[in-house]
C-alpha cells in the first residue's frame, strides 16, 4: 500500500497488489477542492497505469451537486486520453446521498456510461464495490 501526497480533505492510496487507486474524501470539499482532488486522482492513476478506482465519498454530503456538470463535461472525458483501457470508478456513498442521486431525474442514468471508455458504479458497502470492480475489471495475475 502506497500513501500518495494529497491535501487534508482527501486521502489517496495506491494498492499495487490490487492495481487499485483508493480515494477517500475526508470531508465535503468545495467545488475547487473537488476538482483539484479528482485531478490528483487522475494524475496518480496515470502514474501507476491504474484503471480500477474506489472513491469513498461517504463523508461528503449530497446537498451540493454543482460539481456534477464539471465531472461529466470535463473530468470524465479526460480519462480515455490519460489512461489506457476502460476505467472503472466504484463510488461509495452514504445511503441518503445514493438515494438522492438515484431519484434525481436530471442526472444521467448509470446505463448511459455503459458504452463510454469509463464505467461508474454506486455502492453503500466497500465489499460490494470491490466485487463489482473484480467482476468488471479483474486484477491480472501478478508475476513475482
Amino acid at each position: 500500500m502506497q500513501k500518495l501526497p494529497s491535501p487534508e480533505y482527501l486521502d489517496l492510496t495506491y494498492r499495487a497488489d490490487l492495481n487499485l487507486l483508493v480515494s477517500r474524501w475526508m470531508r465535503h470539499p468545495s467545488v475547487a477542492e473537488m476538482q483539484h482532488g479528482y485531478n490528483l486522482m487522475l494524475n496518480a492513476a496515470a502514474t501507476h497505469g491504474c484503471v480500477r478506482w474506489l472513491i469513498d465519498a461517504r463523508r461528503r454530503d449530497h446537498a451540493n451537486q454543482s460539481g456534477i456538470p464539471w465531472m461529466i463535461e470535463v473530468f470524465y472525458p479526460q480519462l480515455a486520453s490519460r489512461l489506457e483501457g476502460r476505467v472503472f470508478l466504484a463510488f461509495l456513498l452514504a445511503p441518503m446521498h445514493l438515494q438522492a442521486l438515484e431519484s434525481d431525474t436530471s442526472l444521467l442514468p448509470l446505463s448511459y456510461f455503459d458504452t463510454l471508455p469509463y464505467q461508474i458504479g454506486r455502492f453503500l458497502e466497500e465489499r460490494a464495490a470491490m466485487t463489482w470492480l473484480d467482476t468488471h475489471c479483474p486484477v491480472e495475475k501478478m508475476k513475482w
